[in-house]
């Protein structure tokens, strides 16, 4: 398989745990008279045309994961500090970098429909498979590729 391609498919699954880590913050216990959850369905809300836009998403979302991350582990930090003045400066740093997580957050909702809040199911429409050839094989499987494209529109 392409690299793009095992790239994409390890990027679905990420955004599918990513969404159960955020909840990992909340609280465990639902309410009693909570009614059954609705049925959910999946809604397209991006679609990404190229190569070169599908890297930069998963940069993003790289991006938006590893500053999460670093958000639980400070928050983690902080709430075990003795120390108020060190605590103290844990809790700047902690409200900086959450400033900035939503501030990356609310761009990825504005660019993708994408949120971290949010569970998605990433679907590959299209995969190019390449193999390394000779010219002249190169030009072999060229026109036969043609030459099929000519009966299709027939």
């Amino acid at each position: 398989m392409k690299r793009n391609t095992l790239t994409s498919l390890a990027l679905g699954a990420t955004l599918v745990t990513s969404g159960i880590l955020i909840g990992q913050g909340q609280s465990k216990k639902a309410a009693p008279d909570a009614a059954p959850a609705k049925q959910q369905r999946l809604v397209r809300v991006a679609t990404l045309s190229t190569v070169k836009a599908n890297q930069e998403f998963q940069a993003n979302v790289q991006l938006l994961q590893a500053q999460r991350q670093a958000a639980v582990e400070l928050n983690t930090k902080m709430e075990q500090e003795k120390d108020a003045a060190k605590k103290k400066e844990l809790k700047t740093q902690l409200d900086a970098l959450l400033a900035k997580l939503n501030e990356n957050n609310n761009a990825m909702a504005k660019a993708y429909g994408f949120s971290l809040t949010r569970n998605y199911t990433m679907e590959i429409e299209k995969s190019n498979i390449y193999m390394l050839v000779s010219d002249e094989e190169a030009a072999k499987i060229e026109k036969a590729q043609k030459d099929e494209e000519k009966k299709a529109k027939k």
